[in-house]
Formats: C-alpha cells, sequence, structure tokens
C-alpha cells in the first residue's frame, strides 16, 4: 500500500531537522526552512510562531524517538547486562539509521551551554536520565566499573561513540586500519571496545 501523504507539519519538521542540523539553533533561518517547504513564512509560522517553538519540536521529536527506540530494544533484552548492551549499540543503530538527526543532536550538545541555562524545556532529558539510571542500577549490580561516577560512564559511552563516528573519514586518510574503511564494521568495534571499558571484568558484557 501507498504511504500516507506527509502533513505540512510533518514536512515542516523535517525539513527544519536538515537546516539546524546544517547550520545550528543560531544559524537556522525560519525564511529558509519556509522556502525549503514551499509554505512560505505565514504557513510556516501558523504551525510554528516562532524560531525557539520549532526548535524545540524538532528536539522533542528526537527524543521521542530516541526513547521509542530504546523501549523496543529493552523489550527484546531479558537481563539488566542485555540491556547495557543494548543502550550502547542503540546509539550506533541511531547514527547509522539517522544521520541528520545525530547531527542535530551533537551539535545542540555543543552549541547549547548558554541557552540550557534559561531553556524552559529540555527535551533530551527524560532520555540522558534513563541513560544515567540503567548505568546506575549496572554499577550496583556489579557490571559496570564503580570507581567513576554514572554521569562520567555516560559522558565515556556518549563521547566515544560520537568522536568516532565524527573522526573516522579523518582517521581513513591518516591510519592504514583496515576498519577505518568501513563505518559499520569501524562503529560495531568501537561500541565493543567502549563495553569493555566501562565492564568490571567480574561480569564481562558479551560483544
Amino acid at each position: 500500500m501507498p504511504s500516507k501523504p506527509k502533513s505540512r507539519k510533518e514536512i515542516i519538521l523535517e525539513r527544519a531537522e536538515h537546516h539546524f542540523a546544517e547550520h545550528g539553533f543560531q544559524g537556522g533561518s525560519l525564511s529558509a526552512i519556509a522556502r525549503d517547504c514551499d509554505v512560505g513564512n505565514p504557513g510556516l509560522l501558523h504551525h510554528f510562531p516562532s524560531k525557539e517553538e520549532l526548535y524545540r519540536a524538532v528536539l522533542e521529536q528526537q527524543a521521542e524517538e530516541l526513547m521509542a527506540r530504546l523501549h523496543k530494544r529493552f523489550e527484546s533484552a531479558g537481563s539488566l547486562q542485555e540491556r547495557l548492551q543494548a543502550f550502547v549499540e542503540l546509539q550506533v543503530e541511531w547514527m547509522q539509521a539517522r544521520p541528520t538527526g545525530f547531527k542535530l543532536i551533537t551539535r545542540e550538545l555543543l552549541d547549547n551551554s548558554e541557552r540550557i541555562q534559561v531553556a524552559q524545556a529540555r527535551p533530551l532529558e527524560d532520555f540522558l536520565a534513563g541513560s544515567l539510571k540503567l548505568l546506575d542500577d549496572a554499577q550496583s549490580a556489579g557490571l559496570v566499573r564503580s570507581d567513576l561516577p554514572a554521569v562520567v560512564i555516560l559522558t565515556i559511552i556518549l563521547g566515544t561513540l560520537n568522536y568516532a563516528k565524527i573522526v573516522r573519514p579523518t582517521f581513513d586518510k591518516a591510519f592504514a586500519d583496515p576498519l577505518l574503511k568501513n563505518d559499520k564494521r569501524w562503529m560495531g568495534a568501537i561500541a565493543r571496545d567502549v563495553l569493555r571499558v566501562i565492564s568490571t571484568g567480574d561480569g564481562p558484557v558479551n560483544s
């Protein structure tokens, strides 16, 4: 069956995601997004009265999709150890399946240091809080090293995976490692190594 046509609001959100991923919040232009959607400024403002509201809606959509993917992975993960592995693997899957969403969130984390202080809503907060709870539970169960705070472990996971994804093309030109030739294989290897780094060794995380 043919897919259902996208609504005007869905089209605006889709195109806004690309614009904000490329230019960030400050560089994103409502006029440019409106032109890209072929709706004109009044049509865009009818759905999203300000750039702040549009940007928040785009981030909320990303957070909802991330949480939905995470819950789906957790449904098939029986043990806490399996959920931990699924969490790390999900980050890589997200990067592969939603490259624009990944770029948008990475830019948001880099650019929002001033805006976050006065933000009325923080769309990624539930995802980050849930991630931290998972790591707290894994530390209590002896699956994850406890010599570092859970928030540092979360930083290691997200920071390593994000950096590895971003630098692969440059590393591929600089180094002769065959893994660097294939993004999927490279990121899979990084995910396995991250799991080993955060593991206690007493209850090794499967790879």
